[in-house]
């Protein structure tokens, strides 16, 4: 899978009573009417249980600045950590969801779930998007580009016309 180029790398924030969040390299838009997004997890995650067992889940897109960060996510499990204090995050109470947002990503989705499914080695979780925040100073060169363990950042954008 290492010949598919980059493609943003994900914070997902999950549950009320107990969080997690968990860094998703599988991200993807599945409809635009409805707005439906999903992300992909393996089973044997921590934050699997808690996807499962939630209503909603948010999908928030962090910086380039936000690098160690999502780099700490992806290397502890939230079944002995509090990654949003281990991690240094902010856990922000959702507008239209019970799950948290991460306070500081680029953008902030807001989902309520509506269906899973395994594919392979992954599980499938899709969501309406029900809210959604952007930051003011937001430019796509700022996400962060995931692939095979490797970050990445975009350059510059390219004509349309």
């Amino acid at each position: 899978m290492s010949i598919i180029p980059p493609g943003p790398i994900a914070l997902v924030a999950v549950g009320e009573k107990e969080t997690d969040v968990l860094a998703v390299g599988m991200f993807n838009v599945f409809s635009f009417r409805p707005p439906i997004v999903g992300i992909a997890v393996t089973a044997s995650r921590y934050s699997y249980k808690l996807l499962d067992e939630s209503p909603d889940f948010s999908i928030n897109i962090p910086g380039r600045d936000l690098i160690d960060k999502v780099k700490c996510c992806g290397s502890k499990s939230g079944k002995s950590v509090d990654k949003f204090k281990e991690c240094g995050l902010t856990a922000v109470p959702g507008k239209r969801i019970r799950s948290p947002s991460v306070g500081e990503c680029l953008m902030n989705i807001e989902c309520k779930k509506l269906e899973y499914f395994e594919k392979g080695d992954h599980i499938w979780f899709l969501g309406q998007i029900a809210h959604a925040e952007v930051a003011t100073d937001y430019d796509h060169s700022r996400v962060l580009l995931h692939r095979d363990g490797e970050f990445w950042g975009i350059s510059e954008g390219l004509r349309t016309d």
